[in-house]
């Protein structure tokens, strides 16, 4: 998909900005680029240099790392139309701390660090009801892997204790 086709109702889809309505849409289309992928072709690798997070407009993409000591892979998350992923090297521009690839024929919103800090200055508004959702996002996950954590300290503990 080319840029010049994508219109607001086409980022309705992605759930960090669903409730946006068109005129903050249509907008937002000035600060991001489209990123079509093959089915199995990797976005990024593992400890790759980010500056960007993605948006899922459609298609499907796997999350993994690699196993410690080894070339095993290890799924971390699946995501779909509507998810979005890269927050961390959007806000912090860490290295990537896992290798994202297209399950299928993927299509993409990016948005890199120098649009986001251009949507700061132009649109504030804009910018705070997007980053609102990034938070959200963060947030939510960082709830999920705390509550993994728990589980398997303690599935660590009951096991420790039977032996």
């Amino acid at each position: 998909m080319e840029k010049s086709s994508l219109k607001p109702g086409h980022l309705k889809r992605i759930k960090s900005l669903a409730l946006l309505d068109d005129t903050q849409l249509a907008a937002f289309l000035n600060y991001i680029e489209v990123v079509n992928l093959a089915h199995g072709a990797a976005l990024f690798q593992e400890g790759q240099a980010g500056d960007s997070m993605f948006l899922i407009l459609e298609g499907q993409m796997r999350v993994f790392t690699r196993k410690r000591d080894s070339e095993e892979s290890l799924l971390l998350r699946m995501l779909e139309a509507g998810d979005s992923f890269g927050e961390i090297a959007l806000l912090n521009q860490l290295p990537r701390s896992a290798t994202v690839e297209a399950t299928k024929s993927t299509v993409l919103i990016k948005i890199s660090a120098p649009m986001l800090n251009r949507l700061l200055t132009e649109m504030p508004a804009l910018a705070a009801q997007f980053l609102y959702h990034i938070a959200k996002t963060l947030g939510r996950q960082l709830t999920d892997l705390t509550t993994k954590l728990r589980v398997r300290s303690a599935q660590v503990d009951l096991l420790t204790h039977c032996h």
